[in-house]
């Protein structure tokens, strides 16, 4: 008993299963989590290590070096990056992608991290294991006040998130650009001097008298009392009224031999100072809420709940506060699944309409329902299998719209074949089942593997469009049941022939006028096969002189509403300067008559903001380096807007370097090339990075030329001599902390207001900080001699170039180098470059070189991880056929007709104008999947004819105007249902959708005259075919 007959024999349980799946499946679509893009494991974390005012090669050597030695000793690290710069060290720590249970390894990370703190030297902060870097804010907005203080706004912004986080699938909330409050205490050092007072006395006296110990308790029999002595300051006044020892008695103060902090120091209370990593909206100064959500909700359900508490906190709050949204990732989901989801009932009333036509109402209908019948069940598949919804799942239900039909198709001609032929419908029910099973499960499993590179890909590319192969996988497995036991079904009770009007529409309809003609045309090649053969052998080589031709982009730019504005000044630019020249910009982009598509923005100076998009990870922070995020009002005008903003910004600020780009697709910026020189000894791999950065200006078109290094910059080394030192009673030691506490400001005491704790600083005057002349007169104070002595009697000044800083890979130097072509794609980008690589790499020292990084190598890595399984695929496929046919030569006819199919794929993408990338790779593995099909089905169909007892020929001929009508309506339906993709130009799915119709199209054609040549050319007239013959 075959499938078809145990689904007639129990239909009626059959039904309720389809019914109660279909049910099911329109239920998940409403309740499936929505999401823009597919889940990416974040494989990477940063580890931070802060040593103030510490020079970039000394943090190399001394705090770098260190922890990437005993980090590098984790087996599963795939790459290991580190920035060094003036008093911080930044490590990316990344993982091979084919490992998803990170939490051992991060531990594990941490542990190596612990083990290297020991070597680090004293006053480096403790590292800090950021493994939660791949957290999306999904939801990003933002606190501005009129006329209060950033204390209150930060009050405001805790009293907001406490309330925020009683909605239901939030995971944290990160508050951004908060400036933490300092108390100043702004001494000058003559003063000092003039007293005889040492830094260290009034620190000493300020942490004796500041703090809070218990007293303990008096137990006095029948009840205890609690003693608590006071100490701790209570305000500012009481901080002032600290009084300080002062050794020399003749000074006259009112009590005796001390005098008050007051009097030697101005006393203030602000806020960090520079200004550290601020943030902004629309121009004014903000506090940014990154709000993540926990896996597993509905962005479009969680969303909304937020936004209502939202809307009760505005209502609420006091005048003069503002809370906006930055971003909001719900609605870019929300339109991306309408749109996806409308382009899917577009092409499912496409491929009904085409269905309903070229077969009739009554078998088109009964054909076409197993479209709607798979797509639900599918989608209640999808919900089984925790797979959400997003461009790249629905989508694949519009490649998979055409094939649905496929199986359907085919059942339904051979059970009307079987019923005009006088058939019963019950014998005509079990013969289709018969007969067809193993053929078109064939099919079927042919073209999931095909998608089965997808599948086992281990990179990063691959785990972004891996759910298109298991949709793929779960649709035509369900047609395959569906058209074995749906369409039979409806068929036996739907079905009605009418022999004499089916004659006649049979010698008159278009098809049959096709199938005489394309008879004709066979026997025509058939007598000409070898220069057939040559002729499609030279297509096929021409196709790949073609292929070079076409524009390679790995991944295409976003659609998103979105501008991104990178900005930085040179090298050794204060924050305080770099937020001054931010304000300026902010004020220039207010301006509505210049930019009147800007909606709002974002600004971020000295970090990269929050990570608002899975695919776009914020900058490593810098002191001269800024980042805007435009929201525009009309995504049409994106690239004059771009434009605009480019001229006008570099126009107004041209001591600014500013790069203005769109959102993109997948995980990286396609439209930028980065090389890499690599090497141990810094001046070479430097002054090599600028020689390759001076040939890339003279490549037309190249924009945005930068280096990871950056400018050099001025450090000031203090040659302490020792000897006069050592007379002096001077230690280096004492030397850098009178420098830093002097310049920098060193941190004394804390300042404890209710659960506020706000560190209290010492440090110079203003004037006296700001000025450099002061460094040479500094006094520094000999704890030996109880004496201050000017720093210049005791040291010499030099100015030094340094580098600003030093970026290392997998623990060897090495500078970056990026930039972008305005003609070219970044891959394509790299033939103009590679002789200019090629002459630079000639003279450099041995274990020097230069490389490319970046999309070429995520490009490269990604298509090896497709075609790393492809040999296992292509000898499944083989087994699958050979076990099928029980033939070699058959299963080699089929292959053969795979390459066929790149030509209509060559041609699609020159016609249409379209990037090869990754989409393109897997337009190619899905063109190759379904083109398979007709071979088989093909050559099926001309081994039962010749079973007959038909000559070859009459065979070859007979089976192929047979299987014409299935092959046509397959792909027409396929081809038409793409255009969904095609005319809107979907930007990740435009050049694979044009891939398939072009390729599936031309394939087509040509497979309906290659199969039948080389069949011809393989097998020889018999009398009847051996069914178990080897060959």
């Amino acid at each position: 008993m075959n499938i078809s007959e145990l689904a007639f024999k129990y239909q009626k349980i059959f039904l309720f299963i389809v019914l109660s799946l279909m049910v099911y499946g329109g239920i998940s679509y409403f309740t499936l989590p929505s999401q823009e893009d597919p889940n990416i494991v974040n494989r990477e974390a940063i580890v931070t290590t802060k040593f103030p005012g510490m020079s970039p090669q000394r943090i190399e050597l001394l705090i770098t070096k260190k922890l990437e030695e005993n980090i590098r000793k984790i087996p599963e690290i795939k790459k290991l990056t580190s920035i060094s710069e003036t008093g911080s060290s930044i490590i990316h720590v990344k993982i091979e992608d084919k490992y998803f249970n990170l939490d051992a390894i991060w531990q594990s990370l941490r542990n190596k991290v612990k083990d290297a703190e020991k070597d680090l030297p004293e006053g480096a902060s403790t590292p800090y294991v950021n493994d939660e870097f791949g957290d999306v804010a999904v939801i990003t907005m933002a606190l501005t006040s009129d006329g209060f203080g950033m204390n209150d706004m930060h009050d405001m912004a805790k009293h907001i998130r406490d309330i925020i986080y009683s909605v239901k699938g939030i995971k944290k909330i990160d508050l951004f650009g908060v400036q933490e409050e300092r108390i100043y205490l702004k001494i000058e050092s003559t003063k000092l001097a003039e007293l005889g007072i040492n830094p260290s006395q009034i620190s000493a006296a300020l942490r004796t008298q500041n703090i809070i110990l218990p007293g303990g308790q008096v137990d006095t029999g029948a009840r205890s009392f609690v003693l608590e002595p006071t100490g701790d300051y209570k305000d500012i006044e009481e901080l002032g009224d600290t009084l300080i020892s002062v050794p020399q008695s003749g000074y006259k103060t009112d009590t005796e031999n001390v005098i008050s902090l007051r009097d030697i120091a101005t006393i203030e209370r602000g806020y960090i100072d520079p200004p550290s990593k601020t943030a902004y909206f629309n121009g004014k100064p903000a506090i940014v809420f990154g709000i993540s959500m926990l896996d597993g909700y509905n962005l479009l359900e969680f969303s909304p709940r937020v936004l209502n508490v939202i809307s009760e906190i505005q209502e609420t709050m006091p005048f003069g506060y503002h809370l906006d949204i930055a971003t909001y990732q719900a609605d870019v989901v929300e339109e991306t699944i309408n749109g996806v989801s409308i382009n899917v009932l577009q092409t499912l009333v496409i491929v009904l309409f085409s269905v309903i036509i070229f077969l009739g109402f009554r078998t088109g209908f009964i054909v076409g329902s197993i479209v709607p019948t798979v797509m639900l069940i599918t989608l209640a598949l999808m919900n089984f299998y925790d797979l959400q919804l997003e461009r790249m799942s629905l989508a694949t239900l519009i490649i998979a719209l055409g094939l649905l039909v496929d199986n359907g198709i085919v059942v339904a001609e051979d059970f009307m074949k079987r019923l005009e032929r006088g058939i019963s419908r019950i014998e005509a029910l079990k013969g289709v089942g018969k007969e067809l099973t193993i053929p078109l499960l064939t099919s079927s499993l042919t073209t999931i593997l095909f998608f089965m590179p997808l599948m086992m890909a281990e990179s990063t590319a691959g785990e972004y469009t891996r759910s298109l192969s298991l949709v793929i996988a779960m649709a035509l497995l369900t047609s395959w049941i569906a058209g074995l036991c749906l369409t039979p079904l409806l068929c036996y009770y739907f079905l009605k022939i009418d022999k004499k009007k089916s004659k006649e529409k049979e010698t008159s309809g278009i098809f049959y006028k096709l199938s005489i003609g394309y008879g004709f045309l066979l026997r025509g090649i058939l007598k000409i096969r070898f220069l057939f053969l040559a002729v499609m052998f030279a297509s096929f080589v021409f196709a790949i002189m073609a292929s070079k031709e076409v524009p390679k982009r790995f991944f295409p730019d976003s659609d998103r509403p979105q501008i991104l504005v990178y900005t930085q000044l040179p090298a050794g630019t204060s924050q305080r300067e770099m937020t001054s020249q931010m304000e300026n910009v902010f004020g220039l982009l207010n301006d509505k008559e210049l930019f009147p598509n800007i909606e709002s923005y974002s600004g971020y100076v000295g970090f990269g903001g929050p990570r608002f998009v899975l695919s776009l990870a914020p900058e490593d922070a810098a002191d001269n380096m800024g980042f805007i995020i435009i929201n525009i009002e009309d995504v049409e005008a994106q690239d004059s807007s771009i434009e605009n903003l480019k001229n006008n910004l570099n126009d107004q600020f041209p001591g600014m370097f500013f790069r203005v780009n769109k959102m993109f697709l997948g995980s990286s910026d396609s439209s930028e090339i980065k090389l890499q020189v690599v090497g141990p000894d810094s001046n070479v791999i430097y002054a090599k990075a600028q020689q390759l950065v001076d040939r890339l200006h003279e490549v037309p078109g190249t924009i945005d030329i930068r280096t990871d290094w950056q400018n050099r910059t001025l450090k000031i080394l203090i040659k302490v001599d020792q000897v006069r030192a050592r007379r002096a009673g001077v230690s280096s030691n004492d030397i850098a902390q009178s420098l830093n506490a002097y310049f920098e400001g060193s941190e004394v005491t804390q300042f404890r207001e209710e659960d506020n704790i706000i560190p209290i600083l010492f440090r110079a005057e203003d004037d006296e900080r700001f000025n450099m002349d002061r460094m040479r007169t500094l006094n520094v104070y000999s704890s030996s001699n109880n004496t201050n002595v000017p720093l210049f009697q005791i040291a010499d000044f030099e100015g030094e170039n340094q580098f600003s800083r030093i970026a290392r890979q997998d623990l060897f130097r090495t500078v970056s180098v990026e930039a972008k072509n305005m003609n070219v794609t970044a891959q394509d980008f790299r033939e103009v470059l590679d002789p200019i690589v090629e002459e630079l790499n000639a003279d450099l020292p041995p274990n020097h070189i230069i490389r490319y990084d970046g999309v070429i190598t995520e490009s490269k890595e990604a298509q090896d991880s497709l075609s790393a399984s492809v040999p296992l695929v292509i000898g499944l496929i083989i087994i699958l056929l050979v076990a099928q046919f029980n033939s070699f030569r058959r299963p080699l006819i089929i292959l053969i007709t795979i390459p066929l199919s790149f030509i209509g794929a060559v041609l699609g993408l020159l016609i249409s104008g379209s990037n090869f990338g990754f989409m393109g790779t897997l337009g190619l593995y899905s063109l190759a999947g379904i083109i398979i099909n007709n071979a088989i089905i093909l050559i099926d169909r001309i081994d039962l004819e010749r079973e007959t007892g038909k000559k070859i020929y009459d065979a070859i001929v007979s089976a192929c105007q047979q299987r014409l009508r299935p092959i046509i309506i397959t792909t027409l339906t396929t081809t038409l249902g793409l255009l969904t993709l095609i005319i809107p130009h979907d930007p990740l799915f435009y050049g694979l959708a044009n891939i398939i119709a072009y390729g599936l199209a031309v394939g087509t054609f040509l497979t309906l005259a290659v199969v039948p040549v080389l069949y011809s050319l393989m097998f020889k007239d018999k009398k009847a075919l051996k069914k178990q013959s080897l060959c």
